[in-house]
């Protein structure tokens, strides 16, 4: 898969995701993206876009003021 910013190569890997959203700050561990070699650009497939939306709308239902969690399927 090529970059869509640099046109560089991208290969499989993990991130940290995070939502600063009005109430709280979310930090999402491990979260499985294709990464530019050449400029850092992060691409994440439909899926795990999906389960990060998930994930951020649960815990901000928790109301806490800043939340790390690891990125697992299962919690989505």
């Amino acid at each position: 898969m090529k970059c869509f910013k640099c046109k560089g190569e991208m290969t499989e890997g993990t991130t940290t995701f995070v939502a600063d959203t009005d109430d709280c700050c979310i930090v999402v561990r491990h979260v499985p993206c294709m990464k530019c070699g050449e400029c850092g650009e992060i691409a994440y497939s439909g899926k795990v876009s999906a389960n990060l939306e998930k994930i951020v709308k649960a815990v901000r239902s928790a109301m806490a003021e800043v939340t790390v969690v690891n990125y697992r399927e299962d919690v989505a």
